[in-house]
């Protein structure tokens, strides 16, 4: 009895020392490894669109005192269906939303996009330098335009569609979930934080960790670790990142569109699945062959076209003729991949 429980003992006192260990120095070092790769941004093939000199430029201001730029198109249309607010990439302009947007505002809605801060024309944050992960900084930027739109006659009146392209088809479903006023959501290439971080980390762990050792780490660790990093990052560059698992919760599934790129090598199917699980069974999904990351609209531009007008008619109410050429996007239980 004596030798069982020195062994039990001998295991627990192991079990501790390990645990410390982890904690005071394999997990502190893993951790700043994982910030640097957290923080290291991906070279985005951004496409230059030169301004619209027939669209409306306006400015406005931020709760913490920036002024940013924005676009209208169809502003001055009295009979608009509806006023889509579009939120471009990382590194995009406002001028974006006209690329994306062409069969909307052909269609006769409001578009109206703005330079998020540190972007384009309007004002940059001191002491911050913005990345591909989206944080409360640009929710504030997204607040101020809703603000403008409410403040503004002719806007005010008018239903809402929030439409982003990657880090801001993240922004379009936070402002879904947050804005009962927004009545639906089109993201592009659209991705969750914790769950890319995490699939990232099966694909890099070899920078840092043996694979064998890695596959015997549990989930909660891994999982654990990655939220260290980003907390860790937060603290370094003194900002909040925004997390989808917290804000999807205002959105309404069937009126969510979600569109990616089966050929993405950056937000891959694998991560773009994980974002169609948060969101439920019944959002809308349209994964296109061929198309590489925010390449879906030059990948298919027609199937494109059709397929938002069909959704934000859906979503705002107007009535719009069944069109068979218009490719349906389906619940993630249909798992289909491809326009028919």
């Amino acid at each position: 009895m004596g030798s069982i429980l020195l062994t039990i003992l001998t295991l627990v006192v192991g079990i501790l020392l390990i645990c410390l260990l982890d904690e005071l120095l394999i997990n502190p070092w893993l951790t700043s490894k994982i910030v640097g790769r957290f923080e290291k941004m991906p070279a985005f093939r951004v496409p230059e669109v030169a301004a619209d000199s027939s669209a409306e430029c306006v400015q406005f201001r931020t709760s913490d005192g920036l002024q940013l730029r924005g676009t209208l198109w169809n502003a001055q249309q009295a009979d608009a269906p509806g006023l889509i607010l579009f939120f471009p990439e990382m590194t995009g302009s406002r001028w974006l939303a006209f690329e994306y947007c062409q069969a909307l505002i052909q269609r006769g809605y409001v578009v109206f996009s703005f330079d998020f801060r540190g972007h384009g024309d309007s004002d940059s944050q001191e002491g911050y330098s913005p990345l591909h992960w989206l944080s409360e900084f640009e929710m504030l930027d997204v607040a101020a335009a809703l603000e403008f739109v409410e403040s503004h006659p002719r806007l005010s009146t008018l239903p809402i569609l929030a439409f982003g392209v990657s880090r801001g088809g993240v922004a379009a479903l936070t402002a879904g979930g947050r804005y009962p006023r927004i009545r639906g959501v089109i993201a592009d290439s659209a991705f969750g934080t914790l769950d890319t971080m995490r699939f990232f980390a099966d694909r890099f762990v070899d920078l840092f960790l043996p694979r064998w050792l890695y596959r015997l780490v549990p989930e909660w660790h891994v999982r654990r670790t990655i939220r260290r990093a980003i907390a860790g990052s937060e603290r370094q560059r003194g900002c909040r990142y925004v997390q989808l698992d917290h804000e999807v919760a205002g959105l309404e599934a069937d009126r969510t569109l979600l569109i990616s790129g089966a050929a993405d090598t950056y937000i891959t199917p694998e991560i773009s699945a994980a974002l169609v699980r948060l969101l439920g069974e019944h959002v809308r999904v349209w994964s296109v062959i061929g198309a590489r990351h925010n390449q879906a609209r030059w990948t298919e531009p027609q199937a494109y076209d059709r397929l938002i007008l069909r959704h934000v008619a859906h979503c705002l109410g107007e009535t719009q003729a069944a069109d068979s050429a218009v490719p349906v996007a389906y619940p993630v239980t249909a798992a289909v991949t491809e326009p028919v």
